[in-house]
């Protein structure tokens, strides 16, 4: 029964698929935007809802997650993701846009 139901199915998320790829969409393009002017740097992304941003290596990766929890902003560290390097910070693209560019002003200020 479900794979008679699929193409309906998938038609019905049109418009959810629509409202993801424009939140992730904008919200890379203000982070891109963001870091320009910063010691920050944002790798390519290929795919999915998430940015990774390579932060100045003047702190660990783990006294930047703690940093910036301080300042109310909460992302994943790179080694989550097996970067062997850091520090790599990965944020979500999902997040509610107003929220995703205070968090983004805390990063590029700290």
């Amino acid at each position: 029964p479900v794979q008679w139901a699929l193409a309906a199915l998938l038609k019905g998320t049109e418009g959810v698929r629509e409202q993801i790829r424009a939140r992730t969409r904008d919200n890379l393009a203000f982070l891109q935007t963001a870091v320009r002017e910063s010691a920050m740097q944002v790798l390519p992304v290929e795919g999915g809802w998430y940015a990774t941003v390579r932060a100045p290596h003047t702190r660990s990766e783990e006294e930047w997650i703690l940093h910036l929890l301080d300042r109310g902003v909460w992302c994943q560290p790179g080694h989550f993701f097996d970067f062997e390097a850091e520090p790599y910070l990965v944020l979500s693209l999902l997040t509610e846009p107003a929220t995703f560019r205070e968090g983004v002003s805390r990063i590029v200020s700290s």
